[in-house]
């Protein structure tokens, strides 16, 4: 998620676990900052290599596994409990306010489809359930109106309401992200329903989030030999107008998985990957992502050039190809197409 939202959610979390006994400014002002603090890998990263393969890895890595939390939530809760000018509450409170808003983190990027890894550094395996993109406003919006109803109630000296208000917002936030997952799981069965009448004989159907609402969902059907994307919105599904192309699966494109950095990619686009390869050059594009329907018209891409024997193809690069303006017309684009009148109005494309 965007790192508004992070400081968001770890400002209710920790008013929601600590406002009690630290009061509503030090609860939220520590548990934001906390909440923000497995974002750091990205610092890291970036200076310690500008290889966007390696960025690929480091990012969403140990920073957000599951035991990172508890560990550096220990670890802070007690250092900042010494210092604190809030002395009468106990380190533990300090303890629990730290690993519970450190916590709030991966299991929010979770709920993204591009992938958190938990089990670093003892797996590299990438959890992900596709229930929000990466900025979605009225999600964030939940956040907000807690954080304000709460402060309301503790300037009208009603401190245990507003920890209770930051409870309430915890459970809402959390059916908005369960109703995500719904849209997503309703997107593959109406995928599978339009694809009937394609006569596809389809493998494996997928769903996916776009950007700042939740109903248009990108879907990604295999079969034995092609892939289809296309658009639907659940707020009003109408049929597919689906792109598919036939896999490529020459030489060149198996070398170029078989690269390190096509195994990085295809680690990081957990296999849904479309190829093309001509006698210039030769890429993989990451199916999830994406604002046309076009197969080959990702967000992202890893790409080399053909050269010749011995070394048939050069160094592979990511590639993060130009997205649309963000303007008002785009965005009034993509809630029309999110929120259709009819059917028979097509959603029109995006600007560049």
């Amino acid at each position: 998620m965007d790192p508004v939202t992070h400081l968001l959610v770890g400002a209710v979390v920790g008013q929601a676990v600590a406002g009690r006994k630290l009061g509503f400014a030090q609860a939220a002002c520590w548990g934001a900052i906390a909440a923000e603090l497995p974002d750091i890998d990205v610092l890291v990263s970036a200076m310690a290599t500008d290889d966007s393969l390696d960025m690929l890895i480091r990012h969403r890595g140990t920073t957000h596994s599951l035991w990172f939390p508890p560990v550096v939530g220990l670890l802070s809760g007690f250092l900042v409990s010494r210092f604190s000018l809030q002395s009468r509450a106990s380190p533990w409170t300090w303890v629990l306010l730290f690993t519970a808003a450190l916590l709030s983190h991966p299991l929010l990027d979770v709920c993204t489809h591009y992938g958190t890894q938990l089990l670093a550094p003892f797996s590299d395996r990438r959890f992900a359930l596709p229930a929000l993109p990466i900025v979605e406003p009225v999600y964030t919006a939940i956040f907000v109106i807690g954080l304000a109803v709460a402060a309301w109630l503790v300037r009208r000296n009603r401190a245990q309401r507003a920890v209770l208000a930051c409870v309430v917002t915890l459970v809402a936030s959390t059916g908005y992200l369960l109703y995500g997952l719904k849209l997503n799981a309703d997107a593959v069965v109406w995928a599978r329903k339009d694809l009937v009448g394609h006569s596809a004989d389809v493998a494996v159907v997928y769903a996916f989030p776009t950007l700042l609402q939740l109903p248009y969902r990108r879907v990604v059907a295999r079969t034995a030999g092609e892939d289809w994307v296309g658009f639907v919105s659940m707020a009003h599904p109408c049929p597919i107008v689906w792109s598919h192309r036939v896999r490529d699966d020459t030489a060149r494109v198996g070398e170029l998985r078989a690269s390190y950095g096509g195994r990085v990619f295809e680690w990081f686009a957990e296999g849904l990957t479309a190829a093309y390869a001509d006698d210039r050059h030769v890429f993989l594009a990451d199916l999830r992502y994406g604002f046309t329907p076009d197969v080959l018209g990702s967000t992202w891409r890893l790409e080399a050039d053909v050269g010749s024997e011995p070394h048939p193809l050069g160094l592979a690069r990511f590639v993060q190809n130009p997205r649309p303006e963000t303007s008002a017309a785009n965005i009034m684009q993509l809630l029309r197409a999110a929120y259709p009148k009819s059917c028979d109005e097509p959603a029109g494309a995006l600007t560049y």
